[in-house]
């Protein structure tokens, strides 16, 4: 099982990573498929998330101290708000699946419910600002817990002087030891009583200059750890100020998405007072556009029934002048002819007129008694032929 740092880690980094996934864009904008992929994609987030505040718990437990505390209360938050996710992530998918099977899955896709959304947004977003706060106070439970030689270097090699001095004092000992039991038995030969005395006195010395040694550097380190003990006891004062700060700063963020909250609602409101006088005023305006294009259809009928009233009499008339026109065409033609004819008529009786002139002058040189005889036939001829 990892350690509590380890999962701080782990929990931090599951933190980010939903809260990005979630806030990538406003859910009350999602079209009903993109809200069930969006939880598809946050929800396994929560539940890593969720196992990992059980193990976190499990090693918080282990520790058996006064000043532990429980995760459970966010656990359960959490686990309410899987829950309910879940639940509405099956029925957006049972209503596209029934829309699939009376084919309006294009319609049912467009018809949300953009309050539900936002709800569940803030939900989140919420859940996941109260797993920061319950992380920063798990990392300073880990901290205050950690072991004080672990945190400073100094007092570790401070000690490992200690471990090195403790070891020559025992060295020293043995070795005094030894030579004071083969005195006492009289196995010592190479050595004399006064050499062996001035070896005591000089380890004596040895000694003691070692054990001052060995005093003033626990000295330090006492006044050190003393130091050390006073500077923790100012940085958990702190700690505790800092925690009492972002305990009022996330009272105070939940008041803000409160009062937001009611904006939201009241803006909401506010937009459909303004869309229903909008589809009311709409409605005068078709109404009013209905009429005025029933009164146009009607003047355009009317003047269309008038103008073609007035187009069928002048077409008739056009008619009737067209064959009167064509009459007179007829005669003017007739009458051309005619004069034709008679301009040859009169041509040839100019012709014959003139040859008779040209007959009689002839006739009337041979004999002038037979003049008026021909002047007779030519007079009885002429009305003849008129």
């Amino acid at each position: 099982m990892p350690g509590l740092k380890e999962l701080i880690g782990k929990i931090e980094d599951e933190i980010n990573d939903v809260r990005q996934k979630a806030s990538g864009k406003p859910w009350g904008a999602f079209s009903r498929r993109a809200f069930i992929y969006n939880l598809e994609t946050v929800i396994p987030g929560l539940e890593e998330l969720y196992s990992l505040f059980q193990l976190a718990r499990q090693e918080i437990e282990k520790k058996a101290e006064a000043n532990r505390f429980d995760v459970g209360n966010h656990l359960k938050e959490l686990n309410q708000l899987i829950t309910v996710l879940k639940r509405n992530k099956e029925m957006e998918h049972s209503r596209v699946e029934k829309a699939k099977m009376h084919n309006i899955h294009e319609m049912a896709d467009t018809i949300t419910v953009p309050e539900l959304y936002s709800d569940l947004e803030q939900k989140t977003l919420g859940i996941l600002l109260k797993s920061n706060y319950l992380v920063e106070r798990i990392r300073l439970f880990e901290r205050k817990h950690e072991p004080i030689m672990k945190t400073k270097g100094a007092q570790r090699n401070i000690l490992e002087i200690l471990e090195k001095r403790e070891d020559e004092i025992a060295e020293l000992r043995k070795k005094y030891e030894e030579t004071r039991k083969n005195s006492f038995l009289g196995l010592i030969e190479k050595e004399s009583s006064i050499e062996t005395e001035a070896e005591l006195n000089q380890l004596s010395r040895s000694l003691v200059g070692k054990t001052a040694l060995m005093k003033k550097a626990f000295e330090d380190m006492r006044g050190n750890f003393e130091n050390y003990q006073r500077k923790m006891q100012e940085t958990e004062s702190r700690i505790n100020s800092v925690e009492e700060t972002e305990a009022q700063i996330t009272g105070k963020t939940f008041e803000l998405i409160t009062i937001l909250k009611k904006e939201r609602d009241y803006v909401k409101k506010v937009l459909i007072e303004i869309e229903q006088d909008t589809i009311q005023l709409r409605n005068t305006y078709s109404k009013e556009l209905l009429g005025l294009q029933e009164e146009k259809i009607s003047i355009k009928n009317s003047l269309e029934e008038k103008y073609e009233k007035e187009v069928k009499e002048l077409r008739t008339e056009l008619q009737e002048k067209n064959k009167l026109i064509n009459h007179f065409q007829e005669t003017v033609s007739r009458k051309e002819k005619k004069l034709i004819e008679l301009e040859d008529s009169v041509d040839k009786l100019e012709l014959i007129n003139k040859a008779l002139q040209k007959h009689e002058q002839v006739k009337g040189k041979f004999s002038k008694p037979e003049k008026k005889k021909t002047k007779n036939k030519h007079t009885k001829s002429s009305k003849e032929k008129n």
